[in-house]
């Protein structure tokens, strides 16, 4: 298994790098809360977009090229789900893992979004949000509301990523 330093060095240059931080954070919060291997979802946060720049220009291989460079160093369950992560490749997520770090990715982007343009965030303004951006991208509010097929509300997921902007605000 890689090493929480490990997986820092291998995103270090990214042009995702924050992204990812965001979403292993709510990776791991969420395996506390499910009782579920907080280090190994951290891990798999940190690692999901490690392909990102170079499959840019070939999006149905984004999380493929990745889960080829770590085949070997992680679990395979930890590979299924970041190869599996962006609907794009044509795999379905299918554990829990997987529709954490589907889910996880996707309220990172909405965060990411929001952060940028909203005075106050909140839960009503995720919610708002989430249904603006899912009427250019459909599949985007799936996407979120996958966090009730692995046992959270929706209004407490969204909360949790909330916590940690406001973590990183302070």
């Amino acid at each position: 298994m890689i090493s929480e330093n490990e997986a820092l060095q291998l995103i270090k240059n990214g042009s995702k790098y924050n992204h990812a931080i965001m979403v292993s954070q709510i990776m791991e919060e969420l395996a506390r809360t499910l009782g579920e291997n907080a280090e190994e979802w951290k891990i798999v946060g940190l690692l999901h977009d490690l392909d990102h720049d170079e499959t840019r220009d070939a999006p149905h291989q984004h999380g493929i090229v990745a889960s080829e460079k770590l085949k070997g160093r992680l679990p395979e369950h930890c590979i299924h789900a970041i190869r599996a992560h962006d609907n794009r490749t044509g795999l379905k997520a299918e554990s829990k893992l997987d529709k954490a770090l589907v889910a996880s990715d996707s309220l990172a982007n909405l965060i990411e979004k929001m952060d940028k343009t909203a005075n106050e965030l909140s839960v009503t303004t995720l919610r708002v949000e989430l249904e603006s951006v899912s009427l250019r991208k459909t599949w985007f509010k799936n996407n979120v509301w996958q966090c009730e097929e692995f046992g959270v509300r929706l209004d407490d997921f969204l909360r949790l990523g909330l916590n940690f902007m406001k973590e990183k605000r302070a």
